[in-house]
């Protein structure tokens, strides 16, 4: 009894003491930093030390989290003092209580100057409050820490990398009465003294934002989830227990369930048919009840168009595939641009995309997701691994793979026919847009939310930008729509708009008795890389797709071509002809008309940085060509 009665007194002891620690952490009288490397002595401002400690007690008579944060930046340039003298108050809705504040200035020459109360100002900037250090000088380091006492958060995303570089940063966690789990960036080493776990990153490079790239994915971050050991709900096998197991519903009873599947009269047709008569009426007919808003008990499921909350919408589907008997699954993944998902546990900040598989058929229903019907997965989460729950069998496995979709699924097609008036300041387009794979999907969600919520002169000019561009100087006068509703998913019919343009100017030039058509522009506005030389991370791209643009030009009367060598562009990415991406225009001259044909495909969602310059000069192409210019000269 005396040994039992020691070591529950040392362990009472170890918990105060790390308990206390935290309260009583300060500062090095003398502070010592990393010394700046050359590549960073330019840079505005530098970050000497970002350094964070969460400790959190829970227990019958504690019920709080202590942070600390500890913080130096040298500032280097006099017209970025405002930008980096202020610490922004963070709202996270949590009760929370300041314990206590230090700040100090380390001049130049060393002289250390602690700053008072008056010259720590609180201000605020578009409802937001901010803490400003007054008297901060070019070639000073300013030096501050703060500990906060709060309600628990029982997880946390810490970002470490900033606009400037980021010499050293460190993350601290200690617990009493809880557990806590780190996810962090690969920047990180780990230490361990006791019951504190302490995770360091060095010279983090400033963050720079890269088109066609996983940036938030990329970003060198912290994530932390904290819980007792009887609320584990974390652990994927203890979350799809709890939560999956058995469709349950809040707003109608389950024989409501049985009627709806009994009138859709699907029991003696193929499960592929099955599957898109249940996502077809769910999709059309039952929409989320959003924030603010009440949700009503449902008498009758196959009543027209209701609103249900998201968790009956996606219980109501598992609940047709058992009434069917279809095996299914409950699939997990994670865009790919915000991270990879973990193969035990359900990181909670994160965002997860719930579905379900059909092993049957290998293909997906996504319930949240309004615009994406029965087959492949959402586009974010193509290429990478998730996890998987049968519920029937109660089985967890994390070797889940989301196939990506071939680039002749999404394929984006134009033609355009293009006439000068007689005078040739003038000219009409006939354009039509087609839209197959995920583009069509999500032009007609977009097409659906614009004719619930905008007006018809929205919906013209979305058409003007996505078709010609913003500033192309080609006017959309009138369109129409085909195969706009939801059911032409299914099989992937292309979304069709027909469209009739004009160009007064901007179009047509004169160069002595030569006319200049910048024919290019036809194919609407292209992006382009001409800026970003430099490629720090793979590239990513939302999927695999396929642009085919015809052009037609009727030749005006006493004109021939003169050159269209501007229209003819040829490149490709080197390797597997399965993966790579490329850009080939043609053109031929037929009668009276020119003709261009253009084909571009990606055909893989990533591709190494090595290989950047390749992809840049593919990207390119497209810009190049809308840039191209047709010359005309009079007959002789």
């Amino acid at each position: 009894m005396i040994k039992k009665a020691i070591a529950v007194l040392v362990l009472l002891i170890s918990i105060v003491a790390n308990s206390q620690e935290i309260k009583s952490y300060t500062w090095d009288e003398k502070p010592v930093f990393k010394t700046i490397p050359e590549e960073y002595k330019n840079e505005a401002a530098v970050v000497l030390l970002d350094k964070r400690w969460i400790h959190t007690r829970v227990g019958n008579y504690a019920f709080a989290s202590f942070v600390m944060n500890h913080f130096a930046i040298k500032i280097n340039k006099a017209e970025e003092i405002n930008k980096y003298n202020k610490i922004k108050a963070e709202d996270n809705g949590l009760v929370r209580t300041l314990r206590d504040f230090h700040a100090r200035i380390i001049k130049p020459n060393g002289e250390i100057q602690v700053l008072p109360k008056e010259r720590i100002v609180e201000t605020e900037s578009d409802k937001i409050k901010s803490i400003v250090f007054e008297g901060v000088e070019a070639g000073d380091i300013l030096e501050y820490y703060f500990i906060l006492k709060e309600n628990p958060n029982p997880s946390g995303v810490e970002i470490f990398q900033k606009d400037i570089p980021v010499l050293e940063a460190q993350f601290s966690h200690s617990a009493e009465g809880a557990i806590i789990n780190t996810f962090q960036s690969p920047n990180f080493t780990y230490t361990s003294s006791g019951r504190i776990y302490t995770y360091t990153a060095t010279n983090i490079a400033p963050y720079k934002e890269e088109k066609y790239a996983t940036n938030i994915k990329n970003l060198v971050k912290l994530i932390y989830l904290v819980y007792t050991p009887a609320y584990d709900n974390y652990n994927w096998r203890k979350h799809f227990l709890a939560y999956y197991t058995k469709p349950k519903f809040q707003y109608f009873k389950k024989n409501q369930a049985r009627e709806f599947i009994e009138n859709l009269d699907i029991k003696d047709i193929p499960t592929d048919e099955k599957m898109i008569k249940i996502d077809n009426y769910i999709k059309e007919n039952f929409d989320f009840v959003w924030s603010g808003e009440k949700a009503n008990k449902v008498t009758d499921l196959n009543d027209g168009k209701q609103k249900l909350k998201a968790s009956d919408i996606f219980d109501l589907y598992a609940f047709a595939f058992k009434e069917l008997k279809i095996p299914y699954q409950v699939v997990v993944g994670m865009s790919r641009y915000m991270g990879d998902v973990d193969n035990e546990f359900y990181v909670m900040p994160l965002t997860h995309e719930f579905m379900y598989y059909i092993p049957e058929t290998k293909k997906f229903i996504s319930p949240y997701e309004k615009y994406l019907s029965y087959g492949y997965p959402m586009y974010e989460i193509q290429g990478s691994h998730g996890v998987a729950y049968d519920p029937k069998e109660k089985v967890v496995s994390n070797q889940f793979y989301f196939p990506t979709a071939p680039a002749n699924y999404t394929v984006n097609e134009t033609i355009s026919t293009v006439t000068l008036s007689k005078d040739l300041s003038e000219a009409t387009i006939e354009k039509t847009y087609s839209n197959s794979g995920y583009e069509g999907q999500l032009d007609r969600n977009r097409i659906r939310y614009f004719k619930e919520n905008k007006e018809e002169k929205d919906l013209k000019e979305y058409f003007q930008n996505r078709i010609f561009g913003e500033d192309s100087g080609l006017k959309l006068d009138n369109y129409t729509l085909s195969n706009e509703e939801f059911k032409y998913n299914q099989d992937n019919t292309p979304f069709i708009v027909t469209t009739n343009a004009s160009a007064n100017e901007g179009l047509v030039d004169k160069a002595g008795k030569l006319v200049l058509i910048n024919l290019g522009k036809v194919i609407g506005k292209q992006s382009n890389l001409y800026q970003e030389t430099i490629r720090t991370h793979d590239i990513a791209i939302d999927y695999t797709k396929t642009y085919k643009h015809k052009i037609v030009f009727n030749i005006p009367a006493g004109y021939v071509v003169e050159s269209y060598k501007d229209l003819v562009i040829d490149r490709k990415m080197k390797g597997d002809e399965s993966k790579i991406c490329s850009f080939k225009s043609t053109v031929s001259v037929q009668g009276n008309q020119l003709i261009v044909t253009i084909l571009e495909s990606y055909n893989a969602i990533d591709y190494p940085k090595d290989q950047y310059q390749e992809y840049r000069n593919v990207i390119n192409a497209g810009y190049d060509f809308s840039k191209a210019v047709l010359v005309l000269k009079p007959k002789k």
